[in-house]
């Protein structure tokens, strides 16, 4: 262990063994020091949560009392339509005579209805001072038995009530008292010398119960020992969840806290560390302070499960930390290890700094590899000119971050965001095949090959490439707005005069594409310079053609925007039947009009781009093999007959539709068409088909539509009309049990669907039936 320790602090601190280990050492510190800052912020949380939730508990508290509050303010108005209850409060009614005790008696009831309006509420009465008669919900009392014996209120005798007077407010609400008679309960009285418009020099007073008021407060509470406090701007205690068993030093600092009027207050009281949340509210003619005493301790324990699981936890880790830090240190060095020790070292010498050795070793390969790369410098055109050939032949489009990592491995890169495509073919003629020996012919068609990259444009970025036998491709990179005949025209003048002295063994044509953007652009201006390669002729003095956007115009005419669109969803779909079907609608139809060499090729050409576009879309490519030969017969300038545009455009598509064809996925989609033909009458949705199949509905709808041609829904309604159509007019079954037994949930919807397709109602429609019988009749 001496050792161990000395050779640590010796020397042994170079090697990346301890250096992967304090690594991973100190992350998982890090991991437990934000444990620990995570605890402290949900503590923080958890008190701003409090602080939030009472101030939303206090404010429920206040709308449920004002709400108490505000309805015996407007039961007052209710009484005040009972014109018995105002004739006896009036100051100018005695009740000296025994008649006047209908009065009185029809007062009692109303009385008792008021108080029956809300469960706060314990007794209401009038109180006539001149008569020292108390007249309540209970019946009449007087004075000196009601406030001594029957609603005894310690702090409100009778001669309270006897000087409480106009010169109050005529609506307040007084501070709660102890009742002799309720067995100790707090009774809270609210005092009034008006109801409504009516005053009076006697009283109208309500007692509510406080312990409701209180179990409201306890129920409000948020922690086992917080409290909450009511009173009004006097600092008289109106309520609290302590008022059956009050602390004196609570009781100073909540009137010391409303004094102060913060909305929160952290202090202590005695020894305990406290939260104080204060909110304020006006009740009927009065104004209501809350406060809300929360302990510290409470927060504390609320939060004591989290601070337990989060220290084992965190030990937990701390050790698991440790053990991983020594495992992946040892894993991690294992291959630095096996690359050190074979490394040469002299013998007899101290043990090398670790990470220097490392850092000279892979300096020295560095070095190598740079100069393995100039070495094959040479090499990056030719990979360069592959990929682009790759692209010309339609397939896939590498995307901007796939295209730059492989232009910046050939140290390369274009300075233009666009493209022009010249396709160059060159026709031998019958001295060259009759005169010439293979390798003279490979002789010449090499220096063809070599002047027309020596005559390639030099203002911009250029290439020549070999894209078939005897067709070369020239692309430029120009900008956009860039003048492609300026371009061109010298190059092809050059060529022209190079080519000048063996130009009876060869003829060349030239078709221009236009100037597109990006390498999708490049594929387009490839395709536009095949098209303009086209119309060029060897019984015509023209070599040169470029392409027009007028150009499409022919192929416009020759195949609708419907036909062309029906051929990429078939042939996207797989429908190799209706395809080929399409395909020969489409051929009878010119036949028709006519179709001479020229407009023969724009259709063919016209079907081969769908085909591409349909690869494209898939994601897919031909085999190299496949797709040779059918470019090898779009460039011949050979007539191509009726019959060999249709086996050229069916064989292309064949070949696509294998490309993308999954036995297994047509199987099942058959399969998902003959459950839907068998089943068209039940309750069939994406959803459930989706279920069953376990699959998602978008991915359900998609196979379906595949399969059938349409949307699902737009299948499924044919189905079950067509089959309605059989039933209407072959049976005498009822049209209400007809929709049913097809499918449709209601009658509505069948018979809005049935006249959607068929134009007539469904009983119009058997109508038709019907009348036929008649006749034949």
């Amino acid at each position: 262990m001496k050792q161990r320790i000395a050779s640590f602090f010796g020397g042994g601190f170079r090697s990346w063994i301890y250096r992967y280990f304090f690594l991973f050492l100190s992350l998982a510190l890090s991991m437990q020091l934000l444990n620990l800052i995570a605890y402290r912020v949900n503590l923080w949380y958890f008190e701003s949560e409090l602080k939030s939730n009472y101030t939303r508990s206090l404010s429920a508290i206040a709308d449920n009392l004002n709400g108490v509050f505000t309805g015996i303010y407007n039961s007052n108005y209710l009484l005040s339509l009972d014109k018995e209850a105002m004739q006896l409060f009036s100051s100018n009614f005695s009740v000296d005579k025994p008649e006047k005790y209908a009065v009185v008696s029809q007062t009692v009831r109303s009385l008792n209805r008021i108080r029956l309006m809300s469960d706060y509420l314990d007794s209401v009465y009038i109180y006539k001072k001149e008569n020292a008669l108390v007249v309540s919900d209970k019946g009449t009392h007087a004075a000196a038995d009601f406030f001594g014996r029957s609603d005894a209120l310690e702090r409100y005798p009778e001669s309270f009530w006897q000087a409480y007077g106009s010169q109050n407010r005529p609506f307040q609400i007084l501070p709660p008292s102890k009742s002799a008679s309720r067995g100790g309960a707090y009774i809270l009285p609210i005092a009034q010398t008006a109801i409504a418009e009516y005053k009076s020099n006697d009283l109208y007073v309500i007692n509510l119960k406080v312990d409701p008021i209180i179990d409201l407060l306890n129920g409000s509470k948020l922690t086992p020992n917080s409290q909450i406090y009511i009173l009004d701007d006097n600092q008289e205690l109106i309520a609290s969840t302590e008022m059956n068993a009050p602390d004196a030093a609570t009781d100073r600092f909540v009137r010391r806290a409303l004094a102060g009027g913060r909305p929160v207050l952290r202090a202590a009281i005695g020894r305990e560390d406290v939260l104080a949340i204060q909110s304020n509210t006006r009740f009927v003619f009065k104004n209501l302070n809350m406060i809300a005493i929360v302990p510290m301790s409470d927060i504390h324990a609320s939060m004591q499960g989290v601070k337990y699981w989060g220290t084992l936890l965190t030990l937990a880790a701390l050790l698991l930390s440790i053990l991983l830090s020594v495992l992946l240190s040892r894993k991690l060095y294992a291959p630095l290890q096996s690359l050190l020790v074979k490394l040469p070292t002299a013998p007899n010498r101290p043990r090398a700094n670790e990470y220097k050795l490392l850092d000279r070793e892979i300096h020295r390969m560095l070095d190598d590899v740079n100069r393995l790369n100039d070495h094959l410098t040479s090499i990056s055109p030719l990979a360069l000119e592959q990929w682009l050939v790759s692209i010309l032949r339609l397939k896939r489009v590498p995307d901007e971050t796939e295209a730059g990592a492989f232009l910046a491995r050939c140290g390369f890169s274009f300075r233009h965001s666009h493209f022009v495509v010249a396709l160059v073919r060159i026709k031998y003629a019958k001295p060259f095949h009759v005169d010439y020996s293979p390798a003279e012919q490979n002789a010449l068609h090499a220096k063809i090959a070599r002047i027309l990259k020596d005559s390639a444009p030099t203002a911009y970025q250029s290439f020549v490439v070999e894209i078939e036998a005897n067709a070369f491709c020239l692309l430029v990179n120009v900008p956009e707005r860039a003048d492609r005949r300026e371009t061109m025209n010298g190059f092809f003048a050059a060529v022209a005069e190079a080519l000048r002295r063996d130009e009876n063994l060869h003829d060349p044509f030239a078709g221009v594409g236009g100037v597109h953007e990006g390498l999708e652009g490049l594929q387009e201006s490839y395709l536009d310079a095949m098209k303009a390669m086209w119309r060029l002729s060897p019984l015509d003095d023209k070599r040169i053609h470029y392409y027009e956007k007028k150009d499409e115009d022919a192929v416009t005419i020759l195949l609708d925007a419907a036909d062309d669109r029906k051929i990429f969803n078939l042939l996207a779909a797989g429908k190799r039947k209706e395809l080929f079907e399409l395909l020969d609608a489409v051929v009878r139809n010119h036949l028709l009009i006519g179709l001479n060499d020229f407009t023969t090729k724009e259709l063919c050409m016209r079907l081969f781009a769908i085909g591409t576009q349909v690869l494209k879309h898939k994601e897919k490519t031909l085999p190299e093999a496949v797709y040779r030969t059918y470019v090898r017969m779009l460039l011949t300038d050979s007539a191509l007959p009726i019959d060999g545009l249709t086996e050229f455009a069916q064989g292309y598509f064949a070949k696509i539709m294998d490309t993308l064809a999954s036995p297994a996925d047509a199987l099942e989609s058959l399969a998902f068409k003959a459950y839907v033909d068998a089943n068209f009458h039940e309750d069939l949705h994406l959803e459930s088909l989706a279920a069953k199949f376990r699959t998602t509905p978008n991915y359900m709808s998609r196979l379906l539509k595949k399969e059938l041609g349409k949307p699902f829904h737009q299948y499924l309604q044919e189905k079950r009309i067509e089959r309605a159509k059989a039933l209407l007019a072959g049976s005498a079954i009822p049209i209400q049990d007809i929709w049913a037994s097809v499918g449709f949930n209601n009658r509505n919807s069948f018979i809005r669907s049935f006249r959607k397709l068929e134009g007539l109602s469904p009983s119009d429609y058997r109508s038709q039936f019907s009348g036929d019988a008649k006749r034949e009749g």
